[in-house]
């Protein structure tokens, strides 16, 4: 596998010249720092700038959560949250001024400091749930942040008390989150993943039955699929994208790579060199998330942000 990565990264890196993804390659597949130089030309890209010019002056992009469909602002980022996706994206990460600010703001929302945006809704737990999910952002910028890890111990205690045989009884979990009110978010919603990846506080055995649980869960994750990450999906499928974003939303627990055997590796890497020697139906895509190259007019750029997207995958394997 590592063998034929290697050639994927090679064809990559030759034919993309974009600021983008040259950082994103450098980053996250060679693993070598960009220099100052490289910095500021994704500073000064396209998709950056997209980023950078919608952030409000307080770290936000508006509301944090649910769109509001009064807003008279025209921006591409309805959500903060959705800001907060495209910059990962990006691979920006804390030490980006952009982030910096974000992250500021989602502390001070944890904390009660600011208010949202976002409108009050009238159930049991919602502001307590709304903390939860911001908590479940700022842990993918920076999981060892203590307002992070508060919440990612709450998760992984639940977790054990909930597993009966290995079977999560959601029944369980919900008693849990009604006796201490620190988190009252469902397990299957993708913030509790977040929240139990790169988590101290959860054992391998839980993290195995947890993945078993929701890898072939029939409804998929909540906020994110309507389907198992079990369920192979091809390229031309009008599903591939729901389906690639759910690995990318599981990608960070330990035992991915171990799941990602299953089949799903192979697969994936059968896909890029479709793409990369054959002539292949594209999924179709939004007009913001999924690009790293400068234009998407021509379709061998667009192809090979798809490889570039599925390789970043690959190499959590």
């Amino acid at each position: 596998m590592l063998e034929h990565l290697q050639d994927v990264t090679d064809y990559l890196n030759e034919n993309m010249p974009d600021p983008v993804p040259k950082y994103i390659l450098k980053k996250e597949i060679i693993h070598n720092s960009s220099n100052e130089s490289e910095n500021n030309k994704l500073r000064e890209s396209k998709w950056y700038k997209q980023l950078a010019t919608e952030q409000w002056e307080n770290g936000s992009w508006g509301r944090f959560h649910t769109q509001d469909t009064k807003s008279q602002l025209k921006q591409k980022f309805t959500t903060t949250e959705a800001a907060l996706r495209r910059a990962r994206e990006l691979s920006l990460g804390e030490n980006d001024e952009m982030i910096y600010k974000a992250i500021q703001l989602m502390e001070r929302y944890i904390q009660g400091q600011e208010e949202w945006l976002d409108t009050n809704e009238h159930h049991y737990g919602f502001q307590v749930a709304f903390r939860t999910l911001v908590a479940a952002n700022l842990s993918l910028f920076d999981s060892k942040h203590p307002l992070v890890q508060t919440k990612k111990e709450i998760c992984a205690y639940h977790l054990s008390k909930a597993f009966k045989n290995g079977s999560l009884d959601e029944d369980i979990w919900e008693e849990e989150n009604r006796k201490n009110n620190k988190i009252l978010l469902k397990p299957y919603t993708v913030y509790i993943i977040w929240l139990l990846q790169n988590n101290n506080f959860l054992d391998k055995a839980k993290e195995r039955d947890f993945l078993e649980y929701i890898w072939h869960r029939k409804d998929g994750i909540y906020y994110c699929t309507n389907s198992p990450s079990s369920d192979i999906e091809f390229l031309e499928s009008k599903n591939f994208l729901t389906w690639l974003s759910g690995l990318e939303n599981l990608c960070d627990f330990s035992l991915f790579p171990e799941f990602m055997r299953m089949g799903t590796s192979i697969h994936l890497l059968n896909e890029i060199y479709r793409l990369m020697y054959n002539d292949v139906s594209l999924p179709k895509t939004s007009p913001i998330f999924g690009h790293y190259s400068e234009t998407w007019s021509n379709k061998i750029f667009r192809k090979n942000d798809m490889i570039l997207r599925i390789l970043r995958l690959l190499m959590k394997c």
